[in-house]
């Protein structure tokens, strides 16, 4: 035997977020490098830099995601609860029930300049359903914008299924990590 077997337990080259405050600190740092880079033209390092914000959206996701049910489990609180109202605030927007050809649109727009269908009717994208849509992601129906005034747009675009149905998601990166950062003194 190697020793090596519990490899799958922790991150032998030490690259693992150390804890949820660093983690949204690294995706604030990604996505203004990504920016920049994007922006002139560097797009290997734009996807590197793309690469290592997901591992940390990936665990930031999934952290606030188990402490919302942890939190949940004490109903007493959970209804007033400093973490399920940060859980509320907007992040971005939302079409739910996107149509199959707003689907094959937003599909077929060029990346980087991805935008939400004209006509559609949104509603805001709070913390956790971001949370949710960022961990049901499919990487084909990923897609961004670099608005000229600054910041940083992500959409998903999520299939139906379970009850719900297919939805197109905007998450305003900058409100993403503050509300984020708000939500973290809670848990």
């Amino acid at each position: 035997m190697t020793g090596r077997f519990t490899e799958f337990l922790v991150c032998p080259s030490g690259k693992s977020p150390k804890n949820l405050k660093d983690s949204i600190r690294r995706i604030q740092n990604s996505s203004l490098g990504f920016r920049e880079s994007w922006l002139s033209g560097e797009h290997d390092d734009a996807l590197k830099t793309s690469e290592e914000a997901f591992e940390h959206l990936d665990y930031v996701q999934n952290e606030f995601l188990r402490q919302r049910d942890v939190h949940k489990m004490d109903a007493a609180t959970w209804s007033s609860s400093p973490f399920k109202t940060e859980l509320g605030s907007h992040v971005g927007n939302l079409i739910n029930g996107i149509s199959v050809s707003d689907s094959n649109l937003f599909i077929s727009q060029a990346i980087g300049s991805a935008h939400l269908p004209s006509g559609t009717t949104t509603q805001p994208l709070t913390l956790e359903k971001a949370l949710n849509k960022l961990k049901h992601r499919d990487t084909v129906k990923i897609n961004f914008s670099l608005p000229e005034l600054g910041g940083h747009k992500l959409y998903i675009l999520t299939n139906g299924g379970m009850g719900q149905p297919a939805s197109l998601s905007e998450i305003d990166m900058n409100i993403f990590c503050s509300v984020c950062k708000a939500a973290s003194e809670h848990v």
